[in-house]
């Protein structure tokens, strides 16, 4: 199974957020319903800067 890692900016909060996953399309569907006390779920402007 191969990983991705990725990178997400928010223009709301001017910050980056960093992570990883086996299955990068589930993982931004989380990131985009996250909840509020999740560092996400801050923002609903993510984007993607970069996936490997």
């Amino acid at each position: 199974m191969s990983h991705c890692v990725y990178i997400l900016h928010s223009e709301t909060l001017n910050r980056f957020y960093t992570g990883y996953s086996s299955d990068f399309e589930s993982r931004m569907e989380f990131h985009k319903h996250a909840p509020s006390d999740k560092f996400t779920g801050k923002a609903d402007d993510w984007k993607v800067v970069l996936v490997r």
